[in-house]
């Protein structure tokens, strides 16, 4: 059974949480493009973290 199946829809705590990093985001994109760029980096090794992380669950 995939991860997604087994969790229950996210909670209004994890949405509100990802509704302030994407304001976040937006916030550093129009006025600290150098640090706009650091949190870019960052999520991007995060996600290839995630997906290493679902491989390796992932029966072969």
């Amino acid at each position: 059974m995939k991860e997604c199946e087994v969790r229950k829809a996210m909670s209004e705590k994890e949405k509100k949480e990802i509704a302030e990093m994407v304001e976040t985001a937006k916030h550093l994109a129009t006025h600290d493009p150098q640090a706009f760029m650091i949190a870019k980096s960052n999520m991007e090794i995060l996600k290839i973290r995630a997906d290493m992380d679902k491989q390796e669950k992932e029966p072969a």
